[in-house]
């Protein structure tokens, strides 16, 4: 194989090169999605930025009459479509600050994204702008008490993760758990993250959502903040 004819690397702050076993690994690991149901979100029309393979989108459907689900992941979008399509469910391979609507929505829901984005300020300002007045916008992320962890302790941290895992699930999934969470597409997705503390999300995100709540979680914080009614977006 010549170099011109050698295939490119994927990015791996994406999950293309692993869509189908990130489905996978969200459906056996995934506990924002019993707080998320906790929330008992309902409306007219929601988003989910940064969708994934559409677990969170497929609540939402069942709640919201119009949801729109994007992900710049296409593997991922594809996989949605296939494994969770829904009537009230619009899927589009596009990146959260691509996502335009002039009608704006109910509810903008973002879960576990947004320390990918390079400019997370941008970012912020125009998932707000996406909020109707009277609507709401939960913004959850994975913090860190420090920026970036090595290959050695997200190994080291899998291990404990199997222990803990084999006395809750099948063996076999729990195996097929550590066998994702030590890969390689994983790992190379884990080392091109950057965390922000706790208080650095509360920071950075108050600032764009003054008087928003916050929750923290196992490994993220959450954040809720809802637009007066008549309020402009800013």
């Amino acid at each position: 194989m010549t170099k011109s004819m050698k295939p490119l690397k994927a990015d791996p702050r994406l999950f293309d090169a692993f869509a189908g076993d990130y489905d996978r690994y969200a459906g056996l690991c995934d506990p924002l999605g019993e707080w998320l149901a906790g929330l008992q979100l309902t409306g007219d029309r929601a988003l989910d930025a940064g969708c994934g393979s559409g677990r969170h989108a497929l609540a939402l459907a069942g709640s919201y009459t119009d949801v729109l689900a994007a992900d710049v992941s296409a593997p991922l979008i594809e996989v949605a479509r296939v494994r969770r399509p829904h009537e009230r469910i619009r899927y589009e391979v596009a990146s959260l600050t691509d996502v335009h609507d002039g009608e704006g929505f109910d509810l903008v829901l973002s879960m576990g994204t947004l320390h990918h984005l390079p400019d997370l300020g941008a970012a912020l300002a125009h998932l707000k702008s996406l909020v109707r007045p009277g609507g709401e916008i939960v913004l959850v992320d994975n913090v860190a008490t420090v920026p970036a962890a090595t290959r050695r302790q997200y190994i080291a941290g899998a291990a404990r993760e199997l222990a803990r895992d084999l006395r809750h699930m099948r063996a076999r999934d729990a195996w097929w758990l550590y066998r994702f969470r030590t890969g390689a597409a994983w790992l190379d997705h884990l080392m091109s993250d950057q965390y922000l503390t706790r208080a650095q999300y509360r920071a950075r995100y108050g600032a764009v959502f003054p008087g928003a709540d916050f929750v923290d979680l196992s490994f993220a914080t959450a954040m809720r903040w809802r637009r007066a009614d008549g309020s402009a977006a800013v």
